[in-house]
């Protein structure tokens, strides 16, 4: 299956994105709450804007933020990366056990690259993007989950943007 779910047009001048085309139309996704992938592989990058959020709530940077030569998305303005325990899982993340389901302990406040896991953003061209989704989500094609229109994409794209993520 091709991994690109939409492409458009961005004039990174502006930042308005214009030409949106969702190119898998019946494509669904709704999350399962498992963290089986997202959460348990290594930490996501962080921009100094994440960092300053988590700060404001009262954690230090030394003890969620830590170095790392090896990233998945490349953002060039990374400061590091989200500290991770021994097993691989994030630091921020918890487990209810009475439902068998995991939360964010920074949920509201979690960094960008988690909240449009599992979907990423890539450059075709100079100003041509991509979304595409990250195959190893359980939580992708979900007969449950809500299709991923125009709005959707729309949505995650804005947010990512207005927060000074590049596009790369």
């Amino acid at each position: 299956m091709n991994d690109t779910l939409a492409m458009f047009t961005l004039n990174k001048k502006t930042k308005k994105i214009s030409d949106l085309v969702v190119i898998q139309k019946q494509f669904r996704f709704k999350c399962k709450r498992c963290a089986t992938l997202c959460c348990k592989l290594g930490g996501p990058e962080l921009l100094e804007y994440d960092v300053k959020k988590i700060e404001a709530i009262g954690y230090q940077r030394k003890d969620f933020l830590e170095s790392s030569e090896k990233t998945g998305f490349n953002l060039t303005s990374a400061v590091g990366v989200l500290k991770t325990r021994e097993d691989g899982s994030c630091i921020f993340l918890t487990q209810n056990s009475n439902v068998n389901y995991f939360n964010c302990s920074i949920y509201k406040i979690r960094p960008v690259l988690c909240r449009i896991y599992p979907f990423m953003i890539k450059s075709l061209d100079q100003n041509k993007i991509a979304i595409k989704f990250i195959p190893c989500c359980k939580g992708l094609n979900n007969p449950e989950g809500k299709i991923l229109d125009e709005n959707f994409f729309f949505g995650k794209l804005n947010e990512f943007m207005e927060l000074g993520y590049p596009t790369n």
